[in-house]
């Protein structure tokens, strides 16, 4: 790590990660610009190069971040959780809490950049392995890769139409999957 990154504010940081979370969510991934970032934070493009070497630092660093608040973070906490079934619900709490416009556009632009396609790829691997495991642990090692291919695709395509469905949609199909899983137990 560089002197001028251990100097960098971690707090001015997360704001452009928020800033850029928010243009994702509402414009897409091919609006995520520094321009319309900078006006929407209302500071000048200095202040970026402040936090950032450039703007892949930048895109690198955010899409770091969404994988560790987003899934890494998360797995960690259910994963202490001995239950499996517990472990689900609280899967399915926290699942129903993220930015799913935000991952919507993500997804989009995983279409189309390798380099957010790879840390995608890293996101959807994390929460199939926490998934997967509590689910071995409820319907055995045979049916489990069903319920958690159920579970994750039910996630994102949740994502894609976020926009229209309140959350309570997404946390009544996860917790009828549950059911489901324990009822072939």
């Amino acid at each position: 790590m560089t002197e001028r990154q251990v100097r960098r504010n971690e707090a001015l940081r997360a704001s452009w990660f928020e800033g850029a979370n928010e243009i994702l969510a509402t414009d897409g991934y091919g609006a995520l610009k520094l321009a319309p970032l900078c006006k929407k934070l209302g500071v000048t493009t200095g202040s970026f190069y402040h936090s950032f070497d450039n703007w892949q630092d930048f895109t690198d660093a955010l899409l770091d971040a969404w994988l560790d608040e987003r899934t890494q973070q998360t797995v960690e906490i259910v994963r202490k959780t001995e239950d499996p079934v517990d472990r689900l619900l609280q899967l399915a709490d926290a699942t129903a809490e993220l930015m799913h416009q935000t991952e919507a556009a993500i997804r989009v632009w995983a279409g189309v950049d390798e380099r957010v396609a790879i840390v995608q790829r890293k996101v959807d691997d994390g929460r199939y392995q926490v998934v997967n495991e509590a689910m071995t642990q409820i319907v055995g090692a045979e049916q489990a890769e069903r319920f958690t291919v159920w579970g994750l695709s039910t996630l994102i395509g949740y994502e894609m139409i976020a926009g229209r469905h309140g959350r309570e949609h997404l946390l009544w199909s996860l917790q009828h999957i549950l059911a489901d899983a324990r009822a072939e137990a």
